[in-house]
């Protein structure tokens, strides 16, 4: 890839996605390290081929069509790659929104557990993400939509709530490692949507305490709490114990997660710096 198509692709970028006054906001980064840290997001603790890929590996094309379960059922991944049947023709302004209020192009709201997390993700970091996804190579693959009914909205969807963050989200500096830890951790790698314990009609979500039904095509598993209990979650981990873990997928004890659950296979791609910032923050978060 040429460099001159690299600058010109930016310049494309940053004019549709904000508006002049929006756009004198944005400290931007070297052109190719823009692309480089939306590869290191995509592949690393955002882990998107883990919904996207075509298998649930960090390499693996983002053609889309495996099948993911949230309070509505089934719903086939779709294709992200700059294809005519992916995100070719889907402006940045619009992917942008489709992380921001998950709204589709086409107005559809998309279900709030696709990526429940990604809304506060800092300017840079989305921007990043999308140069990423525009230049990965196309590949050809038409999946289904699925459109959610008002019926459905409103019963299996009833405590799905919307959300939509406007206007310029700022980065959060590595240099404060347990604030940096919980921006990773919230809304990059969006631990949350599998380890936070679902809110009831009489209950809040609990944070980080487990209890959520996972599934996948091959089978499912009940998240476990990873806030600072000794008891139910991992208090007695170190910081290294988490950082080995999401580099490994091993725990103190010796066993060994089930990367199809669990993205460790994408984590073990992030920065040391980055995972050590997330075990410093996980240190912090006390039981419910």
């Amino acid at each position: 890839m040429s460099l001159n198509r690299v600058f010109s692709f930016l310049s494309l970028l940053l004019f549709t996605a904000c508006s002049a006054e929006e756009a004198a906001q944005v400290s931007e980064p070297a052109p190719v390290l823009y692309i480089e840290r939306g590869r290191e997001l995509a592949q690393g603790l955002a882990a998107c081929g883990f919904c996207h890929g075509q298998t649930a590996d960090a390499q693996s094309p983002l053609s889309g069509g495996r099948i993911q379960h949230d309070a509505y059922g089934e719903v086939a991944a779709p294709n992200i790659t700059p294809h005519s049947s992916g995100i070719a023709t889907i402006k940045t302004m619009e992917l942008m929104q489709i992380f921001r209020a998950g709204i589709a192009p086409d107005e559809r709201r998309l279900s709030r557990a696709v990526h429940k997390g990604f809304e506060w993700l800092s300017d840079n970091d989305l921007l990043a993400i999308i140069a990423f996804l525009k230049f990965q190579p196309p590949v050809a693959n038409e999946v289904e939509k699925r459109e959610v009914g008002f019926i459905e909205r409103n019963t299996a969807g009833f405590l799905e709530s919307t959300f939509e963050v406007t206007g310029f989200v700022p980065e959060i500096e590595k240099s404060y490692p347990v604030e940096y830890g919980k921006y990773l951790l919230d809304h990059v790698a969006r631990c949350g949507s599998c380890h936070n314990t679902p809110a009831t009609l009489i209950t809040d979500e609990a944070y980080l305490s487990g209890g959520a039904l996972i599934k996948i095509e091959s089978g499912e598993k009940i998240a476990p709490n990873i806030t600072t209990s000794n008891d139910a979650g991992i208090g007695s981990w170190s910081e290294d114990d988490i950082v080995h873990y999401l580099q490994s997928g091993e725990t103190p004890e010796g066993r060994v997660s089930d990367a199809k659950f669990c993205p460790v296979d994408f984590y073990r791609n992030a920065s040391p710096e980055d995972l050590v910032s997330i075990a410093k923050y996980l240190k912090t978060v006390a039981p419910n």
